[in-house]
């Protein structure tokens, strides 16, 4: 009778440590998801605030690239990401595209394109 007790005890011992190990592996994953949430998250505000940064400018001073490259580069001190700006017009309008990368894992993080209505000179 004492065997098949101890057998019964040993078989509940196993299979509460098999679901204990289970759900400690679910809650790893559920971790690692969300740290990878919040790094992803981290990274989108960052461009966010970038892309702000170079609209501001880009109001300020239209499409002169140069002065926006003045206020911008010496700035710009985040290690692994880069942005780039490229400017096009046509009659109406004039655009500035801007980009920001991550260069670790070289890929775009964020985009955006800039629209600034040209005002017509009054004769």
């Amino acid at each position: 009778m004492n065997k098949s007790k101890s057998a019964l005890f040993l078989m509940e011992l196993i299979i509460v440590i098999f679901f204990f190990t289970l759900t400690s592996a679910v809650c790893l994953r559920v971790f690692v998801k969300a740290h990878d949430t919040a790094v992803e998250t981290g990274n989108l505000n960052l461009a966010v605030l970038w892309a702000e940064n170079a609209g501001e400018c880009f109001n300020e001073f239209g499409a002169d690239e140069t002065a926006i490259r003045q206020v911008l580069d010496p700035e710009f001190k985040n290690e692994g990401y880069a942005y780039d700006l490229k400017f096009s017009e046509d009659s109406e309008y004039s655009y500035m595209d801007f980009t920001f990368n991550d260069t670790v894992r070289n890929r775009t993080i964020y985009s955006f394109q800039f629209k600034q209505h040209k005002q017509r000179e009054a004769n």
